[in-house]
């Protein structure tokens, strides 16, 4: 009896183990239900380039509205200018900008660039990644390709990055009907805008690996989108949705930009997510945005001519989200981007499905 009964002791006991170890595995777990969120940290846009530019950009680099001005209103004896002609003409040249080009632009050639295949097709005008994909669609790298405000090094690109710190900049992702970070078939990716801050280190260059973020369920229901996709080797790819990301920049101004047919591709970890969010960008959306949050002035630090940018996306354009004038409106883009593991907390039923405040006449 005493060898039975140390023997079912003994069972009991690893039992007891196995039962306590696999509940702080769970606990420790950052899925919780079948899902799992993220905070985006970083954002950048997936632009291709070398460090000379002399392969994608053998005509030279695009010069600013300040390089602009002088070639188109040069400085000539006994040759006055009107503000009316010059500065206010240019001015209104950004905000609403002429079909025409006065000043020649630089397109980028080069046939490599980064982000994703946002069609699953091979067409002609598609690019290849450095690694050898092919079907690469982001003609936003051939009009933006040449303009020092968006190639690498450049201030104004990493200053871009600080957005995500700003309150209503904060973007949420949430995956759903997760059973593996490794391989699972069908799992939902859904959007949110958070209504905390990204909480960073004591050095402030990490951010906390699982904080927790509200979300915006209410007054931020525009950025909400649902992707449906599937993880296989660690990878997310996703189908196929319309996307606003929520753009307010450090001067308070609030456009957010549009986002046709985007798609997500990210690399899963249990602390972070990184790879690409992709998708046709309206144009329109970002040239307000751009004028509206960036004075000229502040532009022509990377040699930013918007409304030469403009003309540029225009004519790359390859998307119609629209039937405004049966152009296409949108270019084809990508945005690198790493995010953190956050546990997302939605707000009470009864709040995010409140309607009962009136909308105006």
């Amino acid at each position: 009896m005493t060898i039975r009964y140390s023997v079912f002791g003994a069972a009991l006991l690893s039992a007891t183990c196995l039962s306590v170890v696999s509940a702080a595995k769970a606990a420790d777990s950052p899925i919780r239900n079948r899902s799992i969120g993220y905070v985006m940290t970083t954002e950048y846009r997936a632009i291709w380039d070398t460090p000379d530019g002399k392969k994608e950009c053998p005509g030279g680099l695009n010069e600013g509205p300040r390089e602009q001005f002088k070639v188109l209103y040069p400085e000539k004896p006994g040759v006055k200018y009107s503000i009316v002609d010059t500065q206010l003409e240019r001015e209104g040249d950004i905000w609403w900008p002429k079909k025409e080009e006065r000043i020649p632009y630089q397109y980028s050639i080069a046939n490599t660039s980064i982000g994703i295949n946002l069609d699953d097709k091979v067409g002609p005008n598609d690019m290849t990644s450095p690694e050898g994909e092919k079907g690469i669609d982001n003609q936003l790298q051939r009009a933006w390709g040449c303009v020092p405000n968006y190639r690498s090094g450049s201030y104004n690109l990493g200053a871009f990055n600080n957005w995500r710190k700003y309150l209503y900049n904060i973007v949420l992702i949430e995956i759903t009907d997760v059973d593996s970070l490794e391989n699972d078939d069908d799992v939902t990716l859904t959007t949110y805008r958070g209504l905390d801050r990204t909480m960073n280190d004591a050095t402030g260059k990490q951010y906390l690996v699982g904080t927790t973020q509200r979300t915006d369920e209410r007054w931020g229901k525009r950025f909400i989108s649902k992707f449906k996709g599937k993880i296989k080797n660690g990878m997310l790819t996703t189908e196929s949705a319309d996307y606003f990301l929520p753009s307010a920049s450090g001067s308070s101004s609030v456009i957010d930009v549009r986002y046709y047919k985007s798609r997500w591709q990210l690399a899963l970890t249990p602390d972070h997510a990184e790879g690409f969010m992709g998708g046709y960008m309206d144009v329109d959306d970002w040239q307000i945005s751009s004028n509206s949050t960036r004075s000229t002035h502040h532009q022509a630090y990377g040699a930013a001519s918007t409304a030469s940018i403009y003309r540029a996306m225009r004519k790359m354009a390859d998307a119609k989200p629209d039937a405004i004038d049966g152009e296409n409106r949108a270019i084809s883009t990508a945005l690198r981007v790493r995010l953190t593991q956050a546990f997302i907390q939605h707000p009470e039923k009864s709040v995010s499905e409140n309607s009962s405040a009136k909308k105006a006449d």
